[in-house]
């Protein structure tokens, strides 16, 4: 009898300890999930916004040279933005869009491939208390004099520039082309000309690039001009893509072009002569043009100002635009 006590006696502590056991499991468990919980809950969504070196605003950077973070941040720490950075003296910009990935330990990495000026490495980004700091590891440069390479600590911009957006949003409503065409400082009498000094051309250009990052087809008309027309400076928008009025083209002239160059070109013819466009994405694309000077809404506008060579190619590209 007392043999199967002592049995009896061993058997519930044994279970006892299975028991502990599985609840010391739990528990761990339960820790674990509790800082990954902790982790995703963290308010990352702060850092949602404008970040800059020294603070400077949007528009500072157009016109002095600096760099910029915009970033959007969800509540479970899914970072997605662009890192901008522009230079003073020659206003050359480079970009590195659709940066993502998942916070943790208050730090992301992330690849790119290219940051306009064919170079790349790794952004390390990090959320510290008061700024963001962002390092770019292993880089290699394409040998090119420029990119975006380096160490930034970023804090918050003093202000943001109205109706502006970096991530390519159109923000810049109608209304304001409509106020700035009504004479309220951009682009009143600029037509772009070849006797202007640098520093015109710079400044026309940086007070411009606001409404060419707006439009919708920045990013495409950019790589096209880096990449298959390989230039990497202003020249992209000193001058029209194509020479429609004063050159006769044919339709095998722009069988290899992108239907989005084909869809410019069209609308380019109309552009040289002051036409103001409803379609916002246009709009913003040719106000970042220093040669366009919009002064004839649509309403008004009479296509007897086009010339032989302009009425031969429109009636080429508009068959051929299917944008």
């Amino acid at each position: 009898m007392k043999k199967l006590k002592s049995i009896l006696i061993l058997l519930v502590a044994v279970i006892a300890a299975g028991c502990s056991g599985t609840d010391n499991e739990r528990q761990e468990n339960n820790n674990t999930a509790t800082e990954q919980q902790t982790e995703s809950k963290t308010e990352y969504t702060e850092y949602c916004g404008y970040w800059s070196y020294e603070g400077k605003s949007h528009d500072q950077i157009l016109a002095e040279g600096g760099v910029e973070l915009s970033c959007t941040i969800t509540e479970d720490g899914q970072f997605s933005g662009t890192l901008y950075s522009q230079q003073e003296n020659t206003g050359r910009f480079a970009s590195i869009e659709d940066i993502s990935g998942k916070i943790g330990q208050a730090e992301i990495y992330f690849d790119y491939a290219d940051d306009e000026w064919g170079n790349s490495g790794t952004l390390h980004i990090q959320f510290l208390s008061e700024s963001i700091y962002v390092e770019v590891l292993n880089y290699k440069s394409a040998g090119s004099d420029y990119g975006i390479g380096g160490s930034y600590e970023l804090i918050r911009e003093k202000e943001y520039a109205a109706g502006n957006d970096i991530m390519g949003n159109d923000v810049i409503g109608n209304d304001v082309i409509e106020n700035d065409i009504a004479g309220n400082g951009i682009v009143e009498d600029s037509d772009y000309d070849p006797s202007w000094t640098e520093e015109e051309i710079i400044n026309t250009v940086n007070e411009r690039s606001q409404y060419y990052r707006a439009s919708a087809y920045y990013p495409e008309i950019t790589d096209y001009w880096e990449n298959v027309r390989g230039v990497r400076d202003i020249s992209n928008v000193m001058e029209p893509l194509f020479e429609t009025d004063r050159k006769y083209y044919t339709a095998e002239d722009f069988e290899n072009e992108p239907m989005l160059v084909i869809h410019l070109a069209k609308n380019e013819i109309y552009a040289r002569h002051g036409y103001i466009f409803t379609n916002e994405d246009l709009q913003h694309y040719f106000m970042g043009c220093i040669w366009y000077n919009p002064t004839c809404a649509g309403t008004d506008f009479d296509d007897g100002v086009f010339n032989e060579y302009e009425k031969v190619n429109l009636e080429i590209l508009a068959e051929l635009d299917t944008y």
